[in-house]
C-alpha cells in the first residue's frame, strides 16, 4: 500500500521544527517550576498551622495549671486566714513588725506572701473588703460628694462630674423626671442602651460603669476589678459596717478623705509600700500628724471580709493568671465562709 505524501507536512523546514519543540520546552519548565511553588507553600503552611496549634495547645494547657493553681493557693489562704485570727486576737495594722517571727502571719495589710502550692510558686496579697466609695443605698450621687472637691481647681472637670453625678442620681431614683444635666429613659434609647436605667439600687457595683461619664473618672485597678468602690453583697449577704481600710484605699480616696496634697499623698503611699514590701511600720517614716490624720479617716483593723488576689503561673516566663476572691472569714468553720466575689484574670 502506497500512502500520499502530506502536502503541508512536507512543505515544513526541519529547523523549524526543531525551534517550536525547543519553546514547547520551555513553557513545561515553567508548569512543573509553579507547580514546585505551590506545593512549597502548600507545605509551608501545614507546618506554621502545626506550629499554631502546638503553640495554642501549650499556652492553653499553661493558663488552665496557672489558674487552677491560683484557686488552689487562695483556698488555702483562706484557712490560714483563720488559723491567724484564732492564734492573733490583735487584729491592728501597720503597727507591729513581724517580719522576723518565725510562723508567717496572714493579715489584710497588703503584703506580699511567696506560697509554694505544690511545687509551683505563687504571689499572695490579702486585703480588706471595707474599700472604695459605698454606693449601695437609694443615694449613690451624694456619697461622692467630697470626691467632687479634687476638682475645685477645674471648672471644666468639676462641671463634667456634676453631671455625672446627675446621670447616676437619675439611674437609681424612682421617677422618670431627668436632673439638670442627667438622663433618663428616652435618653439612654438613644445611646443604644435599652432598658435602661434600673432606676432602683445597684445590685452590683460594676453597673456603675453604665452610667454615661464614668470613663471620664473612674477605671479598673491592675487586676480588672473596680476597686474604688465598694463590693455590694448579694441579697441576704452579711453587709460590711467597717470604715475605709487604709491598706486598701486608693491614691483618690486618700487625698479625698484627709484633704492631703498630692506631696503628702505621695509620702503616704510610699510609706505605705514601705510597708507592705519590707514590713517597716507607718510610724518610722510618717510624721505623727499624718499618721493622727490617717486614722481618723480609715480604718487600721480588720473588718472580718477579705480580698485575697493570687497570681501564679506554669513555669518561669509562661503564662499567668490571677485569681481574686472577696470573702468574709471567721473564727470558727462552723461558721461557714461567705464568697463575694470570684474573678479570674
Amino acid at each position: 500500500m502506497k500512502f500520499k505524501a502530506d502536502p503541508v507536512i512536507g512543505k515544513l523546514n526541519p529547523a523549524k521544527i526543531k525551534h517550536v519543540l525547543q519553546g514547547e520546552d520551555g513553557v513545561a519548565l515553567i508548569a512543573v517550576l509553579g507547580m514546585l511553588v505551590i506545593i512549597s507553600i502548600l507545605t509551608m503552611s501545614a507546618v506554621t498551622v502545626s506550629q499554631i496549634c502546638r503553640y495554642s495547645a501549650v499556652t492553653f494547657n499553661d493558663r488552665s495549671r496557672a489558674a487552677y493553681v491560683a484557686e488552689g493557693a487562695a483556698s488555702r489562704v483562706q484557712w490560714l486566714v483563720m488559723s491567724d485570727r484564732r492564734r492573733f486576737t490583735n487584729r491592728v495594722l501597720g503597727e507591729a513588725d513581724y517580719t522576723d517571727e518565725t510562723q508567717e502571719r496572714f493579715m489584710a495589710d497588703g503584703i506580699l506572701h511567696k506560697m509554694d502550692y505544690y511545687g509551683v510558686e505563687t504571689d499572695v496579697m490579702i486585703f480588706d473588703m471595707a474599700s472604695g466609695f459605698d454606693i449601695s443605698d437609694d443615694t449613690p450621687a451624694r456619697q461622692l460628694d467630697t470626691y467632687r472637691t479634687m476638682f475645685s481647681d477645674d471648672e471644666e472637670r468639676r462641671n463634667a462630674f456634676v453631671e455625672f453625678q446627675d446621670c447616676l442620681a437619675d439611674y437609681v431614683d424612682a421617677n422618670d423626671f431627668a436632673g439638670i444635666k442627667g438622663k433618663e429613659k428616652a435618653d439612654y434609647q438613644k445611646l443604644g442602651l435599652d432598658p435602661l436605667p434600673r432606676n432602683g439600687r445597684f445590685q452590683y457595683r460594676e453597673e456603675i460603669m453604665l452610667v454615661p461619664g464614668f470613663e471620664q473618672f473612674f477605671s479598673v485597678d491592675s487586676y480588672g476589678r473596680l476597686s474604688s468602690f465598694r463590693i455590694i453583697p448579694p441579697l441576704n449577704m452579711p453587709r460590711i459596717r467597717q470604715n475605709n481600710s487604709f491598706f486598701s484605699a486608693s491614691r483618690e480616696i486618700i487625698m479625698n478623705k484627709c484633704s492631703f496634697s498630692s506631696g503628702q499623698v505621695d509620702k503616704v503611699i510610699e510609706a505605705r509600700d514601705k510597708w507592705i514590701n519590707k514590713g517597716i511600720p507607718l510610724n518610722e517614716n510618717l510624721d505623727p500628724g499624718i499618721v493622727s490624720s490617717l486614722k481618723n479617716s480609715f480604718s487600721f483593723s480588720e473588718s472580718g471580709f477579705y480580698t485575697i488576689i493570687v497570681e501564679a503561673s506554669a513555669g518561669p516566663g509562661r503564662s499567668k493568671r490571677a485569681f481574686a476572691t472577696s470573702v468574709q472569714i471567721q473564727d470558727r468553720i462552723n461558721q461557714g465562709i461567705r464568697y463575694y466575689e470570684q474573678i479570674l484574670y
